[in-house]
């Protein structure tokens, strides 16, 4: 992103303030929208015109490692109360992209 923002002449805009609890399916369901935010910057990519920069946008996955990242995160999941820490922690990253927005 960096280097796409200085390609834009713009800079990086100041961190915003996120606390993760400190457990394995909060971490999971961060890691699920961060992770499946790259395979939408891959589809957004292909709208940026030529000449813009892209680099953020087309770091997304290659050949089978969503399904890989799906399929770890299905084996690591827990029960009941384990899936709802993981979208409470999802819900949150979503909340934060939209202020980053």
């Amino acid at each position: 992103m960096a280097a796409d923002l200085t390609a834009l002449g713009a800079t990086l805009p100041e961190p915003l303030p996120f606390d993760l609890p400190e457990d394995e399916a909060a971490r999971w369901g961060a890691l699920y929208v961060t992770e499946g935010s790259r395979l939408g910057g891959m589809m957004l990519a292909r709208q940026v015109g030529e000449g813009m920069p892209r680099t953020y946008l087309e770091s997304g996955f290659g050949a089978g490692e969503w399904r890989a990242f799906r399929h770890a995160l299905d084996e690591a999941a827990g029960d009941a109360a384990w899936v709802d820490r993981a979208v409470t922690a999802a819900d949150a990253v979503f909340a934060l992209y939209g202020r980053a927005a």
